[in-house]
């Protein structure tokens, strides 16, 4: 199959290296910056960066998002500029950022999208990206948390097939992963290795409707003696099924949306840290995204019981 082309082309390599610095585009966006540090942000920074990327993703209809999909043009829209530079920041820093401990190099792409970088492995987790399918050659597999289009993308899973690598997923049954994922029963439920990296599957409610229930594949992924829980879209009346067997985890990957008891998931979860993503899903129409009031509200249920928690922009580094 082919791999989509790289935005340079797509615009022109001379429009692109035109385009005014990131500072010009976000207006306080805070857009990615070459640092690979990770980012720590101050409360009142982290209120008015939401603020800021609230008034830019409102600009950008869901028929935007879709043309920019489709052709890449970012159409002037800084939100979609600083996706695509969100992804170029992440795709550099995960080559070149070296892991010596059990912590992992975690970065934010887009909503809820990430790359995990441990001492010997690269992996992505609900990775959704135009551009996914540059990072297929560079990932050891990929985890897909449930069967939503703003999760994972087809030509993202057949290149990796292609490039022989698993794609670990509750749905994707013809993948050469599905075997050593799909765990001791038709429920997906298991504990496997792969590298590094130790991960235990479980399912839980994206929604409490029919349909809903054991639709998402929550993962708890144990990198030495550092855990990490992502639960993809958790929604409500899941919270019971939130368990973690591996101890407390070190960080928490959390999308406080779905209709979720934000207070009840973080007390049965107990992390030490937790980061929101899934902000803005620019697919969704303004309404079922998860926006600026939305997030005001997760983080002051929240925080009152886990202080160190926060929200990732896209382009990130986590940890």
């Amino acid at each position: 199959m082919e791999i989509l082309p790289r935005r340079d082309f797509l615009m022109g390599a001379a429009a692109f290296a035109a385009l005014p610095p990131l500072a010009a585009l976000s207006r306080g966006m805070d857009c990615p910056s070459a640092a690979q540090r990770p980012i720590r942000r101050s409360e009142e920074r982290q209120g008015k960066l939401v603020a800021n990327w609230q008034r830019a993703a409102a600009d950008v209809l869901p028929e935007d998002y879709v043309a920019y999909q489709r052709d890449g043009d970012t159409r002037d829209f800084k939100v979609l500029v600083a996706c695509e530079r969100a992804f170029d920041k992440v795709l550099r820093e995960a080559q070149e950022t070296v892991v010596a401990g059990d912590v992992p190099a975690i970065w934010s792409v887009y909503n809820m999208g990430y790359i995990v970088k441990t001492r010997k492995s690269l992996f992505s987790i609900d990775l959704r990206h135009r551009r996914d399918c540059e990072f297929a050659s560079l990932l050891d597999f990929a985890l897909i948390t449930h069967n939503h289009p703003d999760h994972w993308r087809r030509d993202f899973y057949r290149t990796m097939t292609d490039f022989g690598k698993i794609v670990a997923s509750n749905f994707l049954k013809d993948n050469l992963g599905f075997n050593a994922i799909k765990g001791e029963s038709a429920k997906c439920v298991g504990t496997y290795s792969l590298g590094d990296v130790e991960i235990r599957t479980s399912l839980i409610d994206h929604f409490d409707a029919a349909w809903g229930i054991d639709f998402t594949m929550a993962y708890e992924i144990k990198i030495g003696n550092f855990i990490l829980y992502h639960t993809g879209d958790s929604g409500r009346g899941t919270v019971p099924k939130l368990n973690t067997v591996w101890g407390q985890p070190d960080l928490w990957l959390f999308f406080p949306g779905c209709g979720i008891n934000v207070a009840d998931a973080v007390r049965k979860v107990n992390a030490k840290r937790i980061v929101f993503g899934h902000l803005w899903e620019l697919g969704h129409a303004e309404s079922g995204r998860l926006n600026e009031p939305r997030i005001r509200r997760a983080l002051a249920a929240a925080k009152p019981i886990c202080n160190d928690t926060s929200v990732a922009f896209w382009g990130d580094r986590i940890i």
